[in-house]
Order: C-alpha cells, then structure tokens, then sequence
C-alpha cells in the first residue's frame, strides 16, 4: 500500500469523512483492507482504485465545504439588500453617531442636548423669577393662616430644598391654569330642569 494512504485516511477521518458520506468511507476501509491483504499486480490495482476513491471523497468534501460558503454568502447578501430603507437610514445614523446615549429608535426623534439643556435652565430661571416676584408681591400685615401667604412660604422652602420639584410643580400649576382658563370659556350648560320648565 501506498504510505500516504494511511496519513489520507486519517486526515479525512479527522475531516468528518464518516460522516459526510457513510457508504463512500465503508468502501474505502473495506478497499483499504483488502489492499493490505494482497500483494503484486493485485494490490498495485487495488491500489490504484483506493487512491482513486480517497480523491474522489476529498473533492466532493470541497465541493461541498465551498457550496455551504457560497451559500451563505448570499444569504447575508440577500438579506441586507432586503433591509427596508428605514432600516438602513438608521443604521447610517447610528454609524455617523456611536457615541449616543440614546437607542437610534428615540433619539432621532429627540431634540439635541445642548437644546434641552438651555430649555432646562431657561425654565429653572422663569421659575425662580416667578417666585421671587411672588414673594415680593405678598401682602402685608398678613396673618399666619393667611392663604396666600402659606403658598408664598411653601414655594420659597421648596426653592430653598428641592429647585427641581419646584420647577415640576410649577409646570403642573401652569398646566391647571391653562385648563381652569380654557374652561371658563366654555359656555354654560343648561340644566335638565330649566329646559323642563320652559314654556312651550
């Protein structure tokens, strides 16, 4: 026998050869058995035929190795240039900005933060001149249990303890003011009772 066919056997073997094709290798370790057993002319053509079959087995285990690479170059080909193009425009902006915090989803929807940090102060400083108008404006000679006064003494300790839940409080304040206003011009309905006493 051959010496290189022992090594042959054996790298494919390695290969996973039993198990890509389980006939094909039976038949090459019964031909190979059947080599070592002969000797002369019959074991040169016995030999001829096992190399013939150990080539044969290493191509189509290429072939195949080379077809699966193919395959699955094109599956990823198909599937980004099936990618819908929002999906790609966002994941242009997410290369053109790695570095944000926020998911790509929301962010480009988000204004930028320079911008929300200047709103954010710009408001810190509406709030607390508001307040400090307030408390110039309180009126004098008050009592304790004055209203008014309790208000003007409540927003002043949370200016002085929490500025941040001062602006949020505010901004609810605003908000129910703006409601209150938009329903006092609303006109008022009428009762089921005066629509009932009306003369006909």
């Amino acid at each position: 026998m051959n010496p290189e066919v022992p090594i042959t056997l054996d790298t494919l073997r390695a290969a996973g050869a039993p198990r890509f094709d389980r006939v094909g290798w039976h038949y090459i370790e019964t031909l190979a058995g059947r080599t070592l057993a002969q000797s002369g002319a019959a074991q040169a053509l016995l030999n001829r035929k096992l190399q013939q079959s150990l080539d044969g087995l290493h191509q189509r285990m290429k072939d195949a190795a080379q077809t699966t690479q193919t395959a699955q170059t094109s599956h990823t080909a198909t599937a980004s240039s099936a990618a819908s193009p929002l999906a790609v425009l966002l994941q242009s902006l997410k290369a053109q900005d790695p570095s944000a915090s926020q998911p790509i989803h929301s962010a480009w929807r988000a204004e930028h933060p320079r911008i929300q940090q200047f709103r954010k102060q710009l408001s810190q400083i509406s709030v607390q001149k508001q307040v400090t108008q307030a408390i110039a404006l309180a009126p004098q000679n008050a009592g304790p249990i004055n209203s008014h006064m309790l208000v003007l003494r409540s927003l002043g300790l949370m200016r002085s303890i929490s500025p941040d839940y001062l602006n949020r409080f505010m901004v609810h304040v605003d908000t129910l003011l703006c409601l209150d206003e938009a329903d006092k011009g609303k006109p008022p309905a009428k009762k089921a009772g005066a629509a009932a006493k009306s003369p006909k």
